[in-house]
């Protein structure tokens, strides 16, 4: 966990980490959210619904979105992190299991007046695909 203050801050820091999506993570993520759409589950149903454009059944978007929440809390600004809001999140690319995703975040700006960061967050597949991606503010508490 990094451990960024809000002075040691500076516009264009960058962090990055990757995660491979497992079943086991959807699995979690279905039991969590109760969201137990044959999309996210049923390989058939997907391949047939999607008219081709899915190989399998796809990885909830809000099991991608959570590594936003991992970029601020353990990466940048890491332990001292408070997420404020989402200025934007778009999916522009399905995910699936067995995926390596590598999560890039980038300081945008900052507020001195109110300890706050604006980060652009991107993920990519690994076939460098940009899957997803976000504007967020987050609060730095120290």
């Amino acid at each position: 966990m990094r451990e960024y203050k809000f002075a040691e801050l500076s516009v264009g820091m960058k962090e990055s980490f990757e995660k491979e999506i497992t079943p086991e993570m959807e699995h979690a993520f279905r039991d969590i959210s109760g969201d137990d759409n044959p999309l996210h589950r049923d390989d058939a149903f997907a391949r047939e619904t999607g008219n081709g454009k899915f190989p399998q059944h796809a990885v909830f978007g809000m099991l991608t979105a959570s590594f936003y929440s991992t970029m601020a809390g353990m990466y940048l600004p890491g332990k001292y992190s408070l997420i404020h809001s989402f200025d934007e999140i778009s999916f522009l690319k399905p995910v699936f299991t067995g995926d390596i995703l590598t999560v890039t975040g980038e300081v945008t700006e900052k507020e001195e007046g109110m300890g706050l960061i604006r980060l652009k967050v991107m993920i990519r597949n690994q076939k460098n695909q940009l899957v997803s991606r976000a504007r967020m503010k987050v609060l730095v508490l120290k």
